[in-house]
């Protein structure tokens, strides 16, 4: 018998991959009656204190801005779930770098899936990988799927499923 999933886990950054990804996710969730938790990973600026950074910060960007925009982005995506009659369990916003964010939060959680954009690797990677019958996958992805403690759900922006 099929075991279906009760926890689903659905890391979102608002791309077209993810887009897709959650879109799976909301139907494989609706099916399996499972709960869905939706993240997001944002990347804080570097602190005046020179804390460690994802990225330089923008010219006059005040304090906060990053969580802020990561928030609002976390937000809409929920919306646009629940608008195509999906059901969010909780949302999270979590700040630092993503696939280490998203494994942690995985635990934390407990779940049973996790779904995820491929992440849209360079079109030259992209074109190794059909050459070579490799999934094509970004970064984060790919670091998700080598270090998750759960089945990892890899959805392709061209619409295929990498597994």
């Amino acid at each position: 018998m099929i075991e279906y999933p009760k926890k689903v886990l659905l890391a979102t950054d608002a791309t077209e991959d993810s887009v897709k990804a959650a879109n799976v996710a909301v139907a494989l969730a609706g099916h399996a009656a499972s709960e869905l938790h939706v993240v997001h990973v944002g990347q804080p600026a570097a602190s005046a204190a020179g804390g460690t950074a994802m990225r330089p910060p923008l010219p006059g960007e005040p304090s906060g801005y990053a969580e802020r925009q990561a928030l609002k982005l976390l937000d809409g995506q929920v919306e646009q779930i629940e608008a195509a009659s999906g059901v969010v369990a909780e949302a999270h916003l979590r700040m630092g770098q993503p696939a280490v964010e998203v494994v942690a939060l995985s635990v934390e959680l407990g779940v049973d899936l996790l779904v995820v954009g491929s992440g849209g690797p360079r079109p030259v990677r992209r074109a190794v990988a059909a050459t070579t019958r490799q999934a094509a996958m970004g970064r984060a992805s790919g670091v998700i799927v080598r270090s998750a403690p759960c089945p990892v759900l890899v959805v392709r922006g061209d619409g295929l499923l990498d597994v």
